[in-house]
């Protein structure tokens, strides 16, 4: 009787191991650098971030870092950033978010774009600088933060 029990290990394995790689797909860790994130996150937090586009206000997110821009203060070489969500597509543009000329007719953030701001208002290079941000840009939603390295510190 043992013969069937020797067939569905490997199965069960196999699903395993299917499930666990789909999972890991999904998930990402990104570390933060710079202070645009500030008091939220610092930097050298360590982020485990879920893969979607699928946002909401208030989330914080990371995001494919726009090329063109020379006012970067944060880690030039990164290309990601770790910023929230202030208003997704067909919201009201929050007052002060995109320069006026980027703000549209109808003052609300357009089909596919998102406004993302930095918690750090002095230090953030975001929306108020570059307008709105591709939603195809999104590359995930932060779910929670992850430990330091040993000797690491916040601050």
């Amino acid at each position: 009787m043992t013969g069937g029990r020797d067939v569905w290990l490997p199965v069960v394995a196999l699903a395993l191991a299917a499930c666990w790689a789909t999972a890991v797909r999904r998930l990402l860790v990104v570390t933060v650098r710079g202070p645009s994130m500030t008091p939220t996150h610092h930097h050298g937090d360590r982020l485990l971030v879920r893969r979607t586009r699928t946002v909401r206000r208030g989330q914080v997110v990371v995001a494919l870092r726009p090329r063109s821009p020379a006012v970067w203060r944060e880690d030039r070489h990164s290309p990601l950033i770790v910023k929230r969500v202030a208003a997704v597509p067909g919201e009201p543009v929050p007052p002060g978010s995109v320069p006026p000329l980027a703000e549209g007719r109808d003052g609300r953030v357009p089909p596919g774009r998102v406004v993302l701001l930095g918690d750090n208002t002095a230090a953030s290079v975001d929306s108020r600088q570059l307008g709105f941000f591709p939603l195809g840009d999104v590359l995930g939603v932060v779910t929670r933060s992850l430990p330091r390295p040993e000797g690491g510190h916040r601050g």
